[in-house]
């Protein structure tokens, strides 16, 4: 490379930290610009034999030679894979990754992706029967979805790959984003609900499932906002309000179920099992699966649990004990306060601050430490992990958030308070998720108007030396991108609001209708997120929201407890049990929650958790999969018969 080549380049680099996310605006713009200005007189063969779409970038490391990107590509090269390295300079090193349709067919059967089939049930894609997935107006080309391309090729490619990502050569691997289709994903005054199935087609289940869940999470608030609005303006009384609650928060979950099981028969994912691939982070011993036969990575199931149940749970238990203890040392402050100012002071509000900004500070830092005990404990699938890491982080949050409630409502018996901690708590919440939510967008934003007017053209030296300005243009900008986790942080948010909606609703009967309001603008935001300020995520499969749906059962149970608390802490409920049972008030109280778990019991067995077309869609594939196996063993045996009588004719001739 030449020295102005080289200074070319190293000049490019030193703007990439500071605008790399600023320009983000321009550079989609600059690459549509791009990608319409082809020549237009190339026809479609030949267009599609030199242009493969790139599903795939790996970015190499500074420290990575010329020969090891090119071992790289060749080890990619064994699995058909398509590839295209560009070395524009030490700390500039690309290789795209591209593939034919009749290889993503032959990723997508090796994989066992589920497709719906001609007769409708959905069946294991074959690569040798593809006409049998080929619905109604679909060629080939649209078996594999936009989410699952690149997560054939990176499944295929990715386990010959980890020595050179475990010793840093090979920095990042992300897909790229299709501008195209994330047009579909554009704010809509008009669109009345977030296009689902285009998010799933686009991003994966994963994802889909949690904008699902949202959206439907929404609609459902709608119920209790209206309840709370009439609740304040007629006083209902407490006993009207709990069953309310118990019967909106078990039809809500159990017709979610209902929901989600539709979405993930459609998405092929419904019949997920333990034997699913195993996490990248998953570490063993490769042994000879007793299942499948295959060799595998095995951890001893031992030490799991030794780390779970001697490291990791005590020290979730010392997390525990200590929030508990800040949560009651706040009502020490305020008595001292109290004290000292008198109960007309001001200040009686700050201990109330304090707590709500220590619970979010608590929160964030409790969810590293989760994460990282649960990293220890080495668990093999993606659904494993997630369950124990929720387990944990449910512990925590529920003592952190709701302690200090609890405390309030049947200790000091001090509902007033309660009503004024809950409300200020809320309020606190939902600022730190606005926060969070608008204020890193809407400073992305802020700087991509400014960066139009100061972003300069690529140097002419890069420009000679990559095939595909476009494509280099958005992988450069999109390699500077955050990397997106997961859903983990959206869904705990989310089971935190649900908690302050229904554990104590007796007394925050608006605390429905502000979470409708934040989730309406909280949706959108999330998806403007994905589509404009992270990297593209690889998609995840899965089937349901996992334990996040635990969560949310545990605390529509706890919210049963604490309301029916609330009301016999009322003194004219109190006084009716009293005189209506001298002897046994307190008996009277826990027969009405149990009247109340009875209630949430007979709801749940009454709807069942799939709908009655996915029973008959999943016995269907059954049968198809019985009726095809009964008539390979019937041809094969018919086979076997028609040879021997083939020898025996051959014998006496």
């Amino acid at each position: 490379m030449s020295q102005a080549q080289a200074t070319g380049a190293f000049s490019l680099l030193a703007k990439r930290p500071q605008s790399i996310i600023e320009n983000q605006i321009y550079r989609r713009q600059r690459s549509l610009e791009l990608i319409n200005a082809l020549p237009k007189e190339l026809d479609d063969d030949k267009q599609n034999e030199t242009n493969h779409k790139t599903y795939v970038v790996i970015v190499f490391s500074e420290k990575a030679k010329l020969q090891q990107c090119q071992d790289v590509e060749k080890i990619i090269q064994q699995f058909n894979v398509l590839t295209t390295l560009e070395v524009l300079s030490k700390t500039e090193k690309y290789l795209y990754l591209s593939a034919t349709t009749d290889n993503l067919l032959r990723f997508a059967d090796e994989s066992e992706l589920i497709k719906k089939t001609v007769t409708g049930s959905m069946q294991k894609f074959n690569y040798h029967s593809v006409e049998d997935f080929l619905l109604s107006g679909m060629t080939a080309n649209d078996i594999v979805r936009y989410c699952e391309a690149p997560v054939l090729i990176k499944d295929a490619i990715k386990p010959s790959l980890l020595s050179y990502i475990r010793n840093g050569v090979i920095e990042d691997l992300f897909p790229l984003h299709d501008y195209e289709y994330l047009e579909k994903f554009s704010f809509n005054w008009r669109r009345r609900s977030l296009p689902i199935e285009e998010i799933r087609n686009y991003f994966g289940s994963s994802i889909s499932l949690y904008f699902g869940f949202t959206l439907f999470y929404t609609k459902a608030l709608i119920f209790p906002s209206l309840f709370g609005l009439v609740q304040y303006y007629y006083s209902f009384n407490l006993s009207l309000v709990s069953s309310f609650y118990v019967i909106w928060t078990t039809i809500f979950l159990e017709l979610w179920k209902r929901k989600c099981a539709g979405y993930s028969y459609r998405w092929g994912t419904i019949e997920m099992t333990s034997l699913d691939k195993p996490r990248t982070a998953y570490k063993g011993e490769l042994k000879l699966d007793p299942i499948t036969s295959k060799l595998t990575l095995q951890y001893p199931m031992r030490y799991t649990y030794l780390q779970m149940y001697c490291i990791s749970y005590p020290v979730v238990f010392l997390c525990v004990t200590a929030a508990a203890y800040f949560a009651l040392y706040q009502f020490q402050i305020e008595a001292e306060v109290l004290n000292d100012f008198g109960a007309e002071s001001w200040l009686l509000y700050v201990p109330c601050i304090v707590q709500s900004v220590l619970i979010s500070i608590f929160s964030w830092a409790y969810e590293k430490l989760a994460t990282f005990l649960t990293e220890l404990e080495n668990h093999r699938t993606r659904s494993q992990y997630d369950r124990h890491r929720v387990n944990k982080l449910m512990i925590f949050e529920i003592v952190n958030n709701f302690f200090s409630l609890f405390y309030i409502a049947f200790v000091l018996h001090e509902l007033k308070q309660l009503k004024y901690q809950l409300m200020m708590q809320l309020l606190i919440f939902q600022l730190v998720c606005i926060a969070q939510e608008v204020g890193i967008p809407l400073l992305a934003v802020v700087k991509q108007k400014f960066a139009k007017f100061m972003q300069k053209e690529i140097d002419e030296a890069i420009k000679h030396q990559v095939s595909d300005l476009a494509r280099y243009e958005q992988c450069f900008f999109e390699s500077g991108l955050d990397k997106y986790q997961s859903t983990y942080e959206d869904y705990l948010q989310m089971c935190i609001q649900f908690g302050y909606v229904v554990l104590f609703a007796a007394v925050a009967p608006f605390a429905a209708l502000g979470a409708l309001v934040n989730n309406i603008f909280a949706m959108h935001i999330d998806l403007f997120k994905l589509c404009n300020i992270f990297k593209r995520p690889f998609a995840r499969r899965t089937k349901n929201i996992g334990a996040w749906q635990s969560a949310f059962e545990l605390l529509s149970v706890m919210a049963i407890l604490s309301n029916c608390g609330i009301l016999y802490l009322q003194p004219n409920i109190k006084n009716f049990f009293v005189n209506l049972f001298p002897n046994t008030s307190d008996i009277s109280f826990v027969l009405f929650e149990h009247l109340l778990l009875g209630l949430k019991f007979v709801i749940h067995k009454a709807i069942h958790e799939r709908p009655r077309w996915v029973r008959i869609a999943l016995l269907k594939a059954d049968y198809e999969s019985s009726q095809a196996y009964k008539n390979i063993k019937k041809l094969k045996a018919q086979s076997i018969c028609s040879l021997i009588n083939f020898r025996k004719r051959s014998k006496k001739s």
